[in-house]
């Protein structure tokens, strides 16, 4: 007899690493006058950047936009502690 996932699962938060993002992505079909195309949404969870998109490089470009900045900003603060050490 298999097990339900659910049961296995740890639901509880845990707290995300230094080098990692959350993003929340909505996506949904819009149905035009000829066809159809995917639009969407994306939020960066940890500080509610938000932007729509109908192109997947632009959803794409958001999220790699996002954790490049964390890790400029997390470069400056290690440059910052070793000028202070000195």
């Amino acid at each position: 007899m298999g097990t339900d996932d659910r049961t296995d699962r740890d639901d509880r938060v845990k707290p995300v690493d230094a080098g990692t993002r959350m993003f929340a992505v909505r996506l949904w079909k819009e149905e035009l006058v000829v066809g159809s195309e995917y639009r969407g949404s994306v939020r960066d969870v940890s500080t509610d950047a938000f932007r729509g998109f109908c192109d997947w490089a632009d959803l794409v470009a958001f999220m790699v936009a996002r954790l490049e900045q964390d890790d400029s900003a997390r470069g400056a603060r290690a440059q910052e502690v070793r000028d202070v050490s000195r």
